[in-house]
């Protein structure tokens, strides 16, 4: 009897608590969800932002490499430009040579040509020992290095360069372009020529100065003017704001003439410009 009253104690005393951990257990089972709910949020939260990051910097790359892609498309048409002019370049330094070749050949003789006797004013002076019916012998109606006066042209030069040197720069100016006038075979034309550039770029007059550069080296292509002619004629574009065409210039130079003290003032500039 005594053991069956305990019994029943012992299961009444069970149930309060079973009871009490029951309610612990819903209360642990809320308190559990709420914080899976929270991490949940947070996980969501992680997974947007880092979705907008992800998608900010894909951004960025896509952006880099369309830059790229440009900068690449940019530098090859570059590139063929340059190769276009240097090919043009080529061919018209090749003219120039071919010309300056037939300019240097001499004129056939009086006798081996036909038609009439040229009319008067055509020739100043006639031979006066030619047979009737003969073309006469003509001079030379623009004054030459053999016609004019021995040492002329170096005398011309040195006061055209003395003015210069004074800042006289127009009267230099008309010397050297006078010696070119009388003297246009001389050594010193494509000096010369050199100078009268350097004349306009002194007063800068730079289109004048880009003109007079460019004559030297189209009229003189083995002059060893035209590497000084081509970095002056660069420097005098880039002070009249044409930038692109200064540094096809200063390019062209480097390339062509690349040992010379000129090449390396060009690269010089040209890695100012971070072109280099």
């Amino acid at each position: 009897m005594k053991t069956i009253r305990f019994s029943v104690l012992f299961l009444i005393l069970s149930g309060f608590v079973f009871a009490g951990t029951k309610e612990d257990m819903e209360q642990l089972q809320r308190n559990v969800l709420e914080i899976q709910q929270q991490f949940w949020n947070l996980e969501n939260d992680l997974k947007t932002n880092n979705a907008s990051f992800t998608g900010a910097v894909q951004k960025v790359k896509d952006a880099t490499a369309e830059l790229q892609q440009n900068q690449a498309a940019l530098n090859s048409k570059l590139e063929t430009i340059l190769n276009q002019l240097s090919t043009l370049n080529e061919k018209l330094d090749e003219t120039n040579r071919q010309l300056k070749n037939m300019s240097a050949q001499p004129l056939p003789a009086p006798g081996a040509l036909t038609g009439n006797v040229p009319e008067q004013g055509n020739y100043q002076t006639y031979n006066p020992g030619s047979n009737p019916g003969t073309n006469p012998a003509p001079s030379n109606p623009v004054p030459s290095s053999s016609s004019a006066k021995p040492g002329g042209d170096q005398q011309l030069f040195q006061t055209a360069n003395a003015q210069f040197s004074k800042g006289s720069f127009e009267q230099a100016l008309r010397g050297f372009q006078d010696l070119i006038d009388q003297y246009p075979n001389s050594t010193l034309a494509d000096d010369s020529q050199y100078m009268i550039g350097q004349c306009f770029y002194s007063m800068k007059e730079y289109v004048d100065a880009v003109s007079e550069f460019d004559k030297v080296i189209k009229q003189y292509p083995d002059s060893d003017q035209v590497p000084p002619a081509r970095l002056k004629k660069g420097l005098a574009l880039f002070s009249l704001g044409k930038k692109g065409q200064g540094v096809v210039e200063l390019q062209q130079l480097v390339q062509r003439y690349p040992n010379s003290k000129e090449a390396q003032i060009a690269r010089q500039r040209l890695a100012e410009l971070g072109l280099d």
